[in-house]
């Protein structure tokens, strides 16, 4: 072979080499291009199924509620700096959205009483009435017993438009005999007065002739100037829980009142307190004899400030929070979070015509690209965890991220930097 042929075929190794190298770049950027189109694209779906390992990392729900302690210990696991860790967990409450009482915790209380300062047998210092009562003991707790056809009002001052009353009815001997048109209520006013009636106001209440079927139904009235009145029974039986201790909470959101009955919903009036209803609360006994021995009691009471319900909220618009905590620089979701979001689903169970747009936000730190990623699979986090552990169909909810693009405060500071730290869920 001649030497022009030997450079010829050198020349010819060497291009193909270099194309080789030329096409294998090629395929890789269309490659990167089409794994980041691919994370786009999941990032856009209403969280459709999960197609590969590598892209779901991101997208993962938390685990269930059974694992709760077990993600617990593994908060501190994070690959961001201490600066960043700490501005995390400095996270703030930009909107106190829900709180209060034995059903929503850790909030302003406005009125206990446990009759602990007051005599057995004599009526409680702390209220007022229109018959007489006294402080007796139920097992180790003390108790008011309400007389027959009394009206019994504590001095709490007026209340906010949102509250939440916690109390427990104690009820004994309450055979069939005595007790025909007996029956017991709560009663929601605009003023503090013990007269039989005031100028406006709302009432729920139930029989206690236990032994018929009259005790199976909650009543409920309004009154008021104006007001388009509501006077009706629901059904809800209450029969089998007479002679005991049954729990109650009484939750006040502005016009709406919800009942639960030992935890569970047996009242939701969305337009039921109208012309100031519900500055003020008072126990009423209709009925029932002394000499037969009926008890009537109320013990373990607590009034506690609330926030505006979530239902509220998203019909007029949506709201925003910090109360959804995630570790530092990752869409996993804290345990802490989980308390809010299993009432936000409950919110949405209650009312299967809400569809809801949850859109993640993030402080300006790091790259803007990243906090935008970081900002949508946040976003997908807490759509999975509405859907998969309180079963919200995956059609009502959409989630997206803007990133840093839309603080609220400043990012000059931890403070403001905490508050744009948040999740937003706007109504669709």
């Amino acid at each position: 072979m001649n030497t022009k042929n030997v450079l010829i075929i050198a020349f010819l190794v060497l291009f193909s080499s270099a194309s080789q190298g030329q096409l294998l770049k090629k395929v890789t950027k269309k490659a990167e291009k089409a794994a980041e189109r691919t994370i786009e694209r999941k990032v856009e779906e209403k969280t459709e199924e999960k197609t590969g390992q590598a892209i779901d990392s991101v997208f993962d729900a938390p685990k269930k509620l059974k694992n709760k302690k077990k993600d617990a210990s593994k908060n501190d696991e994070s690959t961001e700096t201490p600066s960043e860790e700490n501005n995390e967990s400095s996270n703030t409450i930009t909107q106190d959205i829900v709180s209060g009482s034995t059903f929503f915790p850790n909030v302003n209380q406005l009125f206990s009483e446990n009759f602990a300062a007051d005599a057995q047998g004599d009526f409680p210092a702390n209220w007022e009435t229109n018959s007489g009562g006294e402080v007796v003991l139920v097992g180790s707790e003390k108790a008011l017993r309400l007389y027959p056809n009394g009206i019994y009002i504590a001095n709490t001052g007026k209340l906010p438009e949102n509250y939440a009353l916690d109390f427990k009815l104690t009820t004994a001997n309450l055979d069939y005999k005595g007790l025909s048109g007996s029956s017991f209520y709560v009663e929601l006013v605009n003023e503090k007065s013990i007269a039989k009636t005031t100028a406006s106001g709302a009432k729920f209440g139930f029989s206690l002739w236990k032994g018929s079927d009259i005790p199976n139904r909650i009543a409920v009235e309004n009154w008021g100037k104006g007001v388009s009145k509501i006077q009706n029974n629901i059904d809800y039986k209450m029969a089998d829980r007479l002679n005991g201790s049954i729990q109650f909470t009484v939750v006040v959101n502005g016009k709406r009142l919800r009942v639960y009955v030992d935890g569970e919903k047996a009242v939701d009036l969305p337009s039921f307190l109208l012309a100031d209803a519900g500055r003020y609360i008072r126990f009423g006994l209709k009925g029932t004899n002394k000499t037969m021995n009926h008890l009537v009691a109320v013990h373990n009471i607590r009034i506690t400030e609330e926030g505006e319900d979530l239902r509220s909220m998203l019909l007029k618009g949506g709201f925003s929070t910090t109360k959804i905590l995630f570790n530092s620089g990752s869409d996993k979701l804290k345990p802490e979070s989980f308390d809010f979001l299993q009432k936000l689903g409950k919110t949405l169970q209650e009312d299967t015509s809400l569809r809801v747009m949850i859109v993640g936000h993030t402080d300006s730190d790091g790259d803007q690209v990243k906090n935008m990623t970081l900002s949508k699979a946040r976003a997908f986090s807490v759509a999975n965890y509405l859907i998969d552990e309180m079963g919200i169909d995956k059609s009502r909810l959409m989630a997206q991220g803007r990133g840093e693009n839309e603080p609220v405060a400043e990012n000059t500071s931890e403070e403001g930097k905490a508050q744009n730290r948040r999740v937003e869920f706007k109504k669709m």
